[in-house]
């Protein structure tokens, strides 16, 4: 994965609450490329990639540096989906693990409730959604036992 960009590439990782069909797979892909190919930090051409994962998680990453204003401007992109197409990535409240049928996407009320149910166990994976660098995500952060997350830490049993 993004096998030319070095471990201090910055990344931001989207997640979609369902798995994207197809045709929705389509439209980020054609959405993100082009903004991808055009991305710019004060004027100059910044060198970006993507990557859609497990066809729900987008990763998003720039070896260039990028400032506020260009930051922003990938986000818009995702704001776009959002808007225009239904297609949501942006919902911070998700928290996102494995369950016996693939992923799941739920709130974090609606995942402590699962925990206080015991319906989470220590070695369910987790999707951590906060590596900022892309070396952190290549050293296995992302999908990680929830005991071992920060999951782990705030998601605890309710007495």
């Amino acid at each position: 994965m993004f096998e030319e960009f070095s471990d201090r590439a910055r990344i931001w990782i989207y997640g979609f609450r369902d798995a994207l069909t197809d045709n929705e797979l389509s439209i980020v892909k054609n959405e993100i490329e082009n903004f991808v190919t055009n991305w710019k930090s004060h004027k100059y051409p910044v060198k970006g990639s993507y990557e859609i994962l497990l066809n729900r998680f987008v990763i998003l990453a720039a070896e260039s540096s990028v400032s506020g204003c260009s930051i922003d401007s990938s986000v818009s992109v995702f704001k776009k989906l959002r808007d225009e197409h239904k297609l949501d990535a942006l919902n911070q409240d998700l928290v996102f693990y494995k369950n016996g049928t693939g992923i799941s996407a739920l709130s974090r009320g609606e995942f402590q409730n699962l925990v206080n149910d015991d319906k989470i166990a220590s070695d369910t994976v987790v999707y951590n959604m906060t590596p900022t660098m892309l070396g952190v995500f290549r050293a296995g952060q992302w999908e990680i036992p929830f005991a071992k997350s920060w999951h782990g830490q705030v998601f605890k049993k309710s007495a």
